[in-house]
């Protein structure tokens, strides 16, 4: 029995989520861990993206959009590891 496409994506899609996984238990913390996690995300939200919910051949608005949440779920992890405190300062109501 042959791997398709679409189990190769899938199990890319685990390998990615051990990775992350595994980079998360080792206490590291920094930018660096940051960046990568983020980057992970990045990764596999592309490929849910393009490959499962078949967005390469949907309507440019709609893949768009999709494509800008990709973005900025990542920036947002970025954002909270390096300026954390201003955001909850920000969105605290007293």
């Amino acid at each position: 029995m042959a791997i398709g496409r679409t189990e190769l994506i899938w199990l890319s899609l685990i390998g990615l989520t051990l990775v992350g996984a595994l980079l998360t238990e080792t206490r590291g913390i920094g930018w660096p861990l940051t960046f990568t996690v983020a980057a992970l995300i990045a990764v596999k939200g592309s490929l849910v993206i393009d490959h499962y919910m078949e967005m390469r051949c949907a309507n440019k608005r709609i893949r768009n959009v999709l494509r800008l949440f990709v973005i900025l779920i990542p920036l947002m992890v970025i954002i909270s590891h390096g300026w954390g405190s201003f955001v909850r300062e920000l969105t605290t109501i007293y």
